[in-house]
């Protein structure tokens, strides 16, 4: 759960929800009701218990050669954002994507000699079930295909390869401002569309070849 945002505590809104200190339900007094979860982070959780907990395995897989997903689900106004982005300026506000990026290049810079990387970087938006390329906006109708060497993927979408983190971030920034465009004078925009940040990591082995 996010703390209240200031237009909520211009509003005096209230919190209708308590978190007990299991830590792993939610309690609405007003109904007595209470649900389980496998994890449940409050207000005072930070950015980095939510990455540690939800995020860094399957950060940790992918370098191990595995696909991995993160999916942040929620309406309008709760915090998927924040929890995905955060701000990129502020370590300790930063969110999964920004630690996700510092973990990965962290595993790089720590790999073995023998041990080639190439990685690259995909941003797009779908809104309206059309799949817009958030790095070349002009690719407003992008199709999703699937063949058995690469599985399921976006037709034409761009792909910018990268040598270190700030060049993920300026990539975020980009894609951020071309999906900002789209919103003026569109209200229900942000409520519509799914953004999508894909990064495809190859790892080689010098010595026998093997690519993963």
């Amino acid at each position: 759960f996010r703390p209240q945002n200031q237009l909520e505590k211009d509003q005096s809104g209230k919190i209708c929800v308590e978190v007990p200190s299991d830590g792993v339900s939610v309690c609405v007094p007003a109904g007595d009701h209470t649900f389980v979860y496998d994890r449940v982070f409050g207000v005072d959780s930070n950015q980095k218990e939510v990455y540690d907990y939800a995020a860094k395995p399957i950060i940790n897989a992918v370098l191990r050669g595995f696909n991995g997903t993160v999916f942040a689900y929620g309406q309008t106004a709760s915090g998927k954002t924040h929890t995905m982005e955060g701000d990129i300026d502020c370590e300790v506000m930063s969110g999964v994507i920004p630690r996700m990026v510092w973990s990965i290049f962290d595993g790089i810079y720590h790999a073995d000699d023998h041990i080639e990387f190439l990685v690259k970087v995909s941003i797009v938006e779908i809104y309206n079930e059309r799949i817009r390329d958030l790095l070349d906006p002009k690719k407003d109708n992008l199709k999703v295909h699937e063949d058995k060497a690469r599985g399921v993927f976006i037709g034409e979408v761009t792909e910018t390869y990268v040598g270190c983190e700030q060049e993920i971030f300026d990539l975020m920034r980009a894609g951020s401002y071309n999906r900002h465009v789209a919103v003026t004078n569109l209200n229900d925009h942000s409520s519509r569309s799914h953004m999508v940040f894909m990064l495809t990591i190859q790892q080689k082995n010098l010595h026998d070849r093997s690519v993963k």
